[in-house]
């Protein structure tokens, strides 16, 4: 099977270099530095002055981490992929790639397996450090497993929004911009459109607003952090300044979903919100490929 040759230049060309070894150096070191400041900062902040450890901390700095790697996908990604077309244009050398035996689609496929091929290096680097939690319990190698196809399945998505924003426009800078705000509209837009909703039935139905779980994926399931819900640990987490623990607003939602999802029947309860979300990602992302490659494609382009 002859591998995707923007994809094989890629990695011959970069990922060999020393620039991804200490990219990939310093990533970990600083999943290591914040797990390391989170322990130490409960320990010093803890009213009682207790030197027993408590398995809720190392849950906490689950979360911690995994939303750390979550928000990472949506800014690095779009930077690395939202200029992959722009900048070959703004060099002049796109006519060039455009005029080889590969075929378009081929060609923003392999921008797309580029921004992955960095993703997963830097994911399957951070496992050890996720692992740690393993010592407490709690979390599975299933889990990390699931968690780590939902971060592919999730860069997937957000790589195919940046390579088809960076074929429409031709600067690299509108070209980001772009891909941020339609990311951010995609993620948070239907949870403020959910609320909205919730609220006007709240006031204006007699019976009240009590959505079920069919509600949730109906209306979220476009949003990658109703999915990233599913591997949230909810749960009441510490505060380090009041001394006492208390769930927090993201840890109620994910636990309220999950909730739902548990009360449900049928294949309501089997689909898991990563795989509603998951779902979409690929769908979606399949789409924007194809279009991507027809507005590339020179010969469409004529027309």
């Amino acid at each position: 099977m002859r591998i995707n040759p923007i994809l094989e230049k890629d990695l011959k060309t970069k990922l060999r270099g020393w620039r991804s070894t200490i990219l990939i150096c310093c990533y970990v070191i600083l999943l290591i530095g914040i797990l390391f400041l989170y322990f130490a900062s409960n320990n010093i902040f803890n009213p009682y002055n207790t030197h027993n450890f408590n398995p809720r901390m190392a849950m906490d700095a689950y979360n911690l981490i995994i939303t750390f790697q979550f928000a990472l996908l949506f800014l690095a990604v779009p930077a690395i992929t939202a200029t992959s077309v722009s900048s070959e244009r703004e060099r002049q050398t796109l006519d060039l790639m455009l005029v080889t035996k590969t075929p378009v689609r081929k060609i923003i496929v392999g921008k797309i397996m580029v921004s992955l091929a960095h993703t997963m290096l830097l994911l399957i680097a951070s496992m050890p450090v996720i692992g740690v939690v393993f010592f407490f319990g709690g979390i599975g190698f299933l889990d990390i497993i699931k968690l780590l196809l939902f971060y592919v399945l999730t860069s997937f998505f957000v790589a195919s929004c940046g390579v088809f924003f960076s074929t429409v426009f031709k600067r690299n800078i509108v070209a980001i911009i772009t891909t941020y705000i339609f990311l951010g509209l995609i993620t948070f837009g239907p949870f403020i459109l959910f609320l909205v909703l919730g609220l006007v039935r709240e006031r204006y139905s007699y019976t009240g607003f009590s959505p079920v779980y069919r509600d949730f994926v109906s209306a979220l399931f476009p949003s990658s952090v109703f999915g990233f819900t599913s591997f949230y640990i909810s749960g009441s987490s510490y505060s380090m300044y009041y001394g006492y623990y208390s769930p927090g607003i993201f840890s109620e939602v994910a636990q309220e979903i999950e909730q739902q999802r548990m009360a449900s029947t049928g294949l309501w309860k089997l689909l898991h919100p990563w795989l509603a979300n998951g779902l979409f990602n690929v769908v979606a992302s399949i789409s924007l490929i194809f279009l991507s490659a027809r507005i590339l494609n020179p010969i469409h382009r004529k027309k």
